[in-house]
């Protein structure tokens, strides 16, 4: 009966690389979450503004709480 234990040693170079492919996953997953986190923020943002379409020139503007007396823009008017 032996009495020896192998224990086996990782190389360096394995170490370097799951560090690697470590960081690439968070680095992307932190973008990933940036973009979602943009994305809400812009939503809420944009339902709050209560953004409408002019009837003569198509441009987007904000009517605020008024959105029934007048479907111009600033600049139609």
């Amino acid at each position: 009966m032996k009495n020896e234990t192998t224990i086996p040693v990782t190389k360096v170079a394995d170490l370097v690389a799951a560090n690697k492919r470590s960081f690439k996953y968070a680095l992307k997953r932190d973008l990933q979450a940036l973009e979602f986190n943009e994305a809400i923020v812009t939503r809420q943002l944009s339902a709050d503004r209560n953004i409408v379409k002019c009837e003569k020139c198509g441009k987007e503007f904000s009517a605020g709480s008024a959105t029934t007396d007048s479907l111009f823009c600033p600049n139609c008017k």
